[in-house]
């Protein structure tokens, strides 16, 4: 069992700015948008460092946790002491009786080889025959000479062997039964969906996630997967449903309120998208990425301090992200050019220093 923290590579006596240090590390190393590509094993492993971190870094949680791993290692102890124990006396058990046959039956094998000794001592030897022979009234008598004119002795001819009887006629084979093939699993359909995705085929990759959620409709990941290829395919509505979903079924992992504001964004909701990401946000996502996506947003309604707001503390957790450094010159940009322009029309400046959603903005739709 792999434990919180050999997931973020940590001692379990490490302090809280370690496990915080390792938590960023980890997050970076397997954020999809980091990495470049979407990859199953690396959003799962996201998702252990994101449980890990979160149960770490609250003392009573981690003090549970400690007393949880004491109790499992004490539960692992004792079942293998007892298997030690079933094993020895199971080998005990065998011993005896592999001893007592041995006393039943090795003086009967015993008699049967001294028997067998003594038949091979009494019975003589076949005589090695010189000549050709043949049998006259039940005995073997040897064959008369043939002589030619001249008085030599011809050899005589064997006698002609009797041909060998045919061998009796090969019994048809029963034909094989042909084994159907076995069913495919969820995980095999997962890992073939997995597949079709990354070479593209998006529409068979829907297919295998429909028919893996039918064999297993709790899982919230498969609509978290089919969702994102959904979005691929420009299939905002049906996405929304499978995110809503998964949403239900695990309420307080911020990926799927993260890709699920991704989704909006892209449909062109921008409002939506800023709740989503706000909320992933207020999980304790602390991630840059995530600071980056809804400062975009804020970029492109035209809300220029809120978005430099969110690129600056994107930079601030992750000084190397790229897109978060040229988007906040992009607002640089547009916020110089509108007060050049003397826009009285634009949004006016917030005073907090984060892009925190305002109070005011609401999401428009209801059972979140």
């Amino acid at each position: 069992m792999t434990t919180h923290y050999e997931v973020l590579g940590v001692s379990p006596r490490a302090d809280l700015d370690t496990i915080k240090r390792a938590f960023r590390q980890a997050a970076k190393a397997h954020h999809p948008d980091l990495r470049g590509s979407a990859d199953a094993a690396s959003e799962h492993q996201l998702k252990l460092i994101i449980v890990a971190y979160n149960v770490l870094r609250d003392a009573g949680l981690r003090a549970e946790y400690d007393a949880h791993l004491a109790s499992e290692r004490d539960r692992v102890r004792r079942e293998r002491w007892d298997a030690i124990l079933q094993f020895t006396a199971a080998t005990a058990v065998l011993s005896a009786v592999l001893i007592g046959l041995e006393i039943l039956l090795l003086p009967s094998a015993g008699d049967w080889m001294s028997r067998q000794a003594a038949r091979s001592i009494v019975t003589p030897s076949p005589q090695a025959r010189s000549g050709p022979q043949r049998k006259v009234a039940g005995e073997t008598v040897p064959a008369p000479a043939v002589q030619d004119a001249t008085g030599a002795v011809l050899p005589v001819p064997p006698p002609a062997a009797e041909a060998p009887a045919p061998p009796p006629p090969a019994e048809p084979k029963a034909a094989e039964p042909v084994v159907p093939p076995a069913p495919m699993t969820a995980a095999s359909l997962v890992k073939r969906a997995m597949d079709r995705s990354r070479q593209g085929d998006l529409e068979g990759a829907v297919a295998d996630f429909d028919e893996a959620i039918r064999l297993a409709p709790r899982n919230a990941d498969l609509y978290h997967y089919r969702a994102k290829d959904l979005v691929r395919m420009g299939r905002f509505d049906r996405a929304l449903g499978d995110y809503e979903r998964a949403i239900r079924l695990d309420p307080h992992n911020p990926m799927l309120f993260h890709d699920r504001g991704l989704a909006f964004q892209r449909k062109g909701d921008l409002d939506e998208a800023l709740v989503d990401l706000d909320h992933a946000v207020r999980m304790g996502f602390s991630d840059a990425a995530t600071y980056s996506d809804r400062g975009t947003v804020w970029l492109a309604k035209g809300h220029y301090d809120r978005a430099l707001a969110d690129f600056n503390q994107a930079l601030k957790l992750d000084p190397e992200l790229a897109v978060a450094a040229a988007r906040r010159d992009e607002a640089l940009a547009r916020k110089r050019d509108q007060q050049l322009a003397g826009d009285d029309s634009a949004p006016p400046a917030a005073a907090e220093t984060t892009g925190t959603v305002p109070a005011n903005v609401k999401p428009r739709r209801s059972g979140r």
